[in-house]
């Protein structure tokens, strides 16, 4: 005993010998391999069993909601081919709407109809349409006795129905005559269930409409659901492994789904019925199976389906016939089945009329497990892959400390942040080095740090030095002032494309529909098409169709002949007159009203007008250019413009860019604006420095030039010196205060002047001298309202709208007629059309009275109160105390 404790000590004594003998190496080895290997085993087997778990319930789940989406679907398409049914009820009364009404059907729904019949109670009246291939034909009564199973025993075999309800067939193969050229006695077979529902025509007439679809369009939602391009698509099976079928409440599987890649096969139920016994065939389809009572799964799933119900059921291979010859597939399986409901009336509950399931064979859980043991081989293999090379490197960094200094240092550089090198517990002699690194590190950051700022430094001051057209700039400018429309001003291919497309234009005399965004210049764009074109030596006559209201808008169009109406006590001649032989610029087209738009459609169609009053037309020749700011295209489907009107306009189509697309043109639209923005300064030799150049550049500009020559204007006030800096130019979202510059309104009409981004000093808008309105000179009476204006008046003139806030007077945008008239109203209270004419003087027209008038209640200045002779007009509501403010 004593020698064999002698030589137990002895062994274990040379192992520990051994052990402490063997290098950091080995025994980072031996200490950390049994154990990483044995829990990774006990791991991997548990993990093995609850993943087998949850894969189960992850596949149940998947057909679960497979299934029921598929049952959903089916019953969607049973409900669309209801209402389709219903909705040929109601135009059951004459044969033509059905046909029109199949047809449409055919061509917009897609749904596969076989048949649509409408079966009278009276002797002759019945009407029968066949469709094959998309081709309908309509069967005369002599041939609907060919049809096989007969429709008239069909009929009688239905229950009583009332009126909206309808009754379904089971799934039935009908055969249909279908005769053609070559083929008079051709037939044609079809799978399909039938919808009946009475109707009653107008005449009084009563029977019975039948709609029959092609149930393949059911399989094919089956077949789709099925497969890989399934919408619900979980694990890719093959169309073997994972299948489904729709079966009756009777427990006969119609059909199964097919592979969606092939091209319209057959009916079939071969993997339905694999692994069971039963009778295959009925009276309506040769194709049904029924398994025999001995599969209790598939009759309790056919009970649970006449219930109502959904379910999941896991079979077995004792679940199927031992004798069944095997078919080469897994025999356990996921079952999972969903009702199918059909409403015949919408105050009823839906009855069930089917069923579907769907037979997952996929065997995930089997072939997962054996996946399972491959990977925990091939985790265990790379972890002791990874601890010995984790060993290895550990030791390595313990025996050689400087490695990691090395590591960190080029870290350090190659990432490019001079950050101190931080090695905690790296030893004496590598803390010596660590030191000395990191002051080299920090004299080098000071030194960038100098340099960088030194950079930021000459930057700022290169921002703020005033900037300097290039050459290539200057010969742009050169090059665009010179060019073929030395009007526009602008550089880029939108601006050249503009251009192009303007020359284009007035080559020919059409009607021309410009489009652009509010600013974007449309009513210079279709002043340039005038004056270059053969009409340049007509008059060009705008029409601002947003400003004026119905009537007043027909009256400045077509005119009126004396005593028209009480107040027309001389001729008018209106704008296609007024244009004749030149060309009329319809602004706002998108505001005229239905009534506008008829009387424009004449005449733009017939190149004739007929004043107010008058009996004869009167022929006009003058070119029509229209322009929007909207999709008409919108307005047409919103009903809002006529169609009509909408091509007789758009024979050519012109499109003004915004700003913010031809970015390029802001150097030099900037050089131009700032001529103006001088004069309205009272400076001169201003310029902008760098940082301005690059803050405009940089902007978006929403309010395209009408923004910007108000943000260059604001510069060139608030400017401290000749070089407008960054700061000085305050956009739309910078902090500080927005300096607005107005000057009689002189500044606010030149900022919604600039609508086109391209216009020169020269072409921007003319100020009108009486507030907006156009004296006639052709001899009409009276004014012409302000929706009429001269050539070089921009498409955005009159844009400031009223400015006194809601019921506020905003007397600064009131024209002087209408000013002198608002004191009057605060002195006595209200006025009259007559008083307002009075107190204006000068032979005002009626018309130009009722216009100011009216645009003083549409600003919430007045209030109108009364109608006919005893209208009057009152300051409106909170106006009286808003005014005194004001004054």
């Amino acid at each position: 005993m004593p020698d064999m404790g002698r030589s137990v000590f002895e062994k274990l004594s040379n192992t520990f010998n051994w052990f402490r003998d063997m290098t950091l190496k080995g025994k980072l080895m031996l200490a950390l391999l049994p154990p990483v290997v044995l829990t990774l085993a006990v791991t991997g087997y548990l993990t093995h069993l609850l993943s087998n778990t949850f894969i189960q319930t992850g596949l149940e789940r998947i057909a679960a909601v497979q299934t029921q989406a598929m049952a959903r679907q089916v019953e969607d398409f049973l409900g669309h081919c209801r209402q389709d049914l219903l909705i040929a009820e109601q135009q059951a009364g004459e044969d033509r709407l059905l046909r029109g009404f199949l047809e449409r059907r055919l061509a917009i729904s897609g749904t596969r109809y076989c048949e649509l019949a409408k079966i009278s109670q009276k002797e002759g009246g019945h009407t029968f349409f066949v469709i094959n291939d998309g081709e309908i034909l309509t069967l005369p009564e002599n041939r609907l006795d060919k049809i096989h199973p007969n429709p008239f025993l069909f009929i009688e075999k239905l229950p009583p129905l009332e009126s909206g309800e309808v009754w379904i067939s089971p799934v039935m193969e009908v055969e249909y005559p279908f005769p053609s050229e070559t083929n008079p006695n051709r037939k044609v077979s079809s799978q399909v269930i039938r919808m009946a529902t009475p109707y009653v025509t107008p005449g009084g007439e009563r029977g019975h409409l039948l709609l029959a679809l092609d149930v393949r369009q059911i399989r094919d939602v089956l077949s789709l659901y099925s497969s890989a391009q399934s919408p619900l698509r979980g694990v890719q099976y093959n169309d073997e492994i994972l299948y489904s079928f729709m079966f009756d409440t009777d427990g006969w599987e119609l059909f199964q789904s097919e592979d969606i890649d092939k091209q319209d096969p057959p009916l079939a139920t071969y993997l339905a019925r694999a692994g069971f016994e039963g009778t295959l065939g009925n009276p309506y389809i040769s194709c049904a199976f029924r398994p025999s009572s001995l599969h209790k799964p598939f009759w309790r799933m056919v009970r649970a389906i006449n219930e109502g119900r959904s379910g999941l059921a896991t079979l077995t291979s004792a679940d199927f016939t031992a004798d069944t010859p095997q078919t080469g597939l897994p025999r356990d399986c996921i079952q999972a089945y969903a009702p199918v409901r059909f409403t015949t009336r919408p105050e009823q509950a839906p009855v069930v009329y089917a069923g579907i399931a769907t037979m997952d064979r996929s065997q995930l859980t089997l072939t997962a497990g054996y996946r399972h043991i491959d990977i925990m081989l091939l985790i265990t293999l790379c972890t002791i892959a990874l601890i010995a090379a984790l060993v290895y490197l550990v030791s390595r960094v313990i025996a050689k400390p400087i490695l990691k200094m090395t590591h960190a240092v080029s870290t350090a550089w190659a990432s490019q942040e001079m950050t101190p090198v931080d090695i905690p517990h790296s030893g004496y002699e590598t803390g010596m080095l660590r030191d000395a690194v990191n002051k080299m590190i920090e004299r080098m950051r000071h030194q960038s740090e100098l340099i960088r700022s030194k950079d930021e430094a000459l930057r700022a001051v290169n921002m703020r030095r005033r900037a300097v057209i290039d050459d290539q700039l200057q010969a742009q400018i050169t090059g665009a002032l010179q060019g073929g429309l030395p009007e526009f001003c602008g550089l880029g291919p939108k601006i050249e494309q503009l251009k192009s497309d303007v020359l284009k234009a007035a080559r020919v005399d059409v009607d021309v529909l410009i489009v652009g965004e509010t600013g974007t210049g449309k009513q210079l764009t279709a002043e340039a098409i005038h004056r270059h074109s053969r009409r340049s030596g007509g008059p060009f006559i705008c029409v601002d169709c947003g400003a004026l209201d119905e009537n007043l808008l027909l009256d400045t169009l077509f005119g009126h002949v004396k005593w028209a109406f009480t107040e027309a006590k001389s001729e008018r001649k209106g704008a296609f007159l007024n244009a004749n032989q030149g060309t009329l610029f319809l602004d706002e087209i998108q505001t005229a009203s239905p009534k506008v738009q008829q009387a424009l459609l004449r005449a733009v169609a017939m190149r004739k007008i007929k004043p107010l009053g008058s009996d004869s037309e009167i022929d006009v020749d003058v070119r029509i250019i229209a322009a929007t700011n909207v999709s008409l295209e919108q307005l047409i489907e919103r009903k809002a413009f006529r169609e009509d009107l909408y091509f007789r306009l758009k024979v050519i189509t012109l499109s003004t860019p915004p700003l913010r697309e031809h970015k390029e043109s802001i150097p030099l639209l900037a050089v131009r604006c700032l001529v103006n923005a001088e004069k309205k300064a009272g400076k001169q030799g201003l310029g902008f420095s760098n940082g301005a150049i690059d803050k405009l550049m940089g902007h978006d500009w929403p309010g395209n030039v009408r923004e910007f020559i108000n943000r260059i204007t604001n510069a060139a006030v608030m400017a401290e010196s000749n070089v407008i800096q960054a700061e000085d130019i305050v956009l739309e979202g910078d902090a500080g205060r927005l300096a607005l510059v107005k000057r009689d309104g002189d500044v606010e009409k030149d900022d919604t002047a600039g609508g086109l981004s391209h216009v020169l000093p020269h072409d921007l808008p003319r100020e009108l001298p009486d507030g907006g309105h156009l004296e006639q000179t052709d001899g009409g009476a009276g004014q012409a309202p302000s929706g009429v204006a001269e050539p070089g008046r921009s498409d955005l003139d009159g844009a400031a709208g009223f400015h006194g806030g809601v019921g506020g007077p905003g007397r600064h945008t009131l024209n002087k007629r209408q000013q002198l008239a608002y004191s009057r109203v605060l002195a006595q209270g209200s006025i009259t059309r007559q008083e307002y004419q009075n107190c204006i003087g000068g032979g005002l027209p009626v018309r130009t009275a009722n216009h100011d008038l009216h645009d003083m209640v549409k600003r919430r200045v007045l209030d109108k109160v009364g109608q006919g002779p005893s209208t009057r007009y009152v300051l409106a509501h909170g106006a009286g105390s808003k005014a005194a403010d004001a004054d």
